[in-house]
This record gives structure tokens, sequence and C-alpha cells, in this order.
């Protein structure tokens, strides 16, 4: 099953896709622009449960990409959560205590790509 993009369109020469999947494919979108990262990886989320996300930065990160990732201060008081598993694997992590809640989920691919969901 092909992805579906709501839409693609550009902005002042810059690409832009929207993508729409009931079915969950977006996962794989995601994945794709992370395996094709080349220097940086900064991401800022609630919390991130998606393994294959998981895998795709971490196997950014040993590949030599720079990667960082603030997380909301609710990974602390987690049994085991992402902040853990990534901190554990050598990626740098920040926890957000100076909000409320850190209800974002981006990411910047190289300068030039952002991530967001919209909910």
């Amino acid at each position: 099953m092909p992805l579906t993009y709501a839409a693609v369109l550009t902005l002042n020469n810059t690409p832009i896709r929207v993508c729409f999947s009931p079915h969950g494919r977006c996962t794989e979108a995601i994945v794709r622009e992370l395996d094709n990262a080349r220097s940086e990886i900064l991401m800022e989320a609630y919390s991130f449960t998606s393994k294959d996300i998981a895998a795709a930065i971490l196997n950014a990160h040993k590949r030599g990409v720079h990667v960082e990732i603030i997380l909301d201060k609710s990974n602390r008081s987690a049994k085991y959560s992402s902040g853990d598993f990534t901190s554990h694997m050598g990626i740098t992590t920040y926890i957000n205590a100076a909000c409320a809640i850190a209800h974002n989920k981006i990411m910047i691919i190289d300068r030039e790509i952002v991530i967001t969901r919209v909910i």
C-alpha cells in the first residue's frame, strides 16, 4: 500500500509534503528521512514509542550523525522510558522540566527537513 500524501506543494521553491495515512504508514516516511540524514537530527517529543523510529535514530547515531533529543519530564518517572533508551545508547538526551508539559513532536534533519505531527 503506497503512502498517502494529502498535499504536495511548493512554497518559495521549498517542497512541502503533508502525509496522511489512516493505516499508520507515515512512520515509513519518517524512517526514510532519518535513514537519509547526513549530519544532524534534532528532536523534541513528549515521548516516542515507535520501535522503527527509535531504530532509525540509533542507526543514524551509529553512522556518525549528530543526534540531540529533548523529552518531557514525565520520562524521568517512567520505568524504562525512551529517554533511558536513547541516553544508554550514547545519544545526547535532555529532559524538559521547565514546561508544564512538553507535548511537541518535531524533528529537524540536516537543518533542511522539518517533521512535525499535528493532532
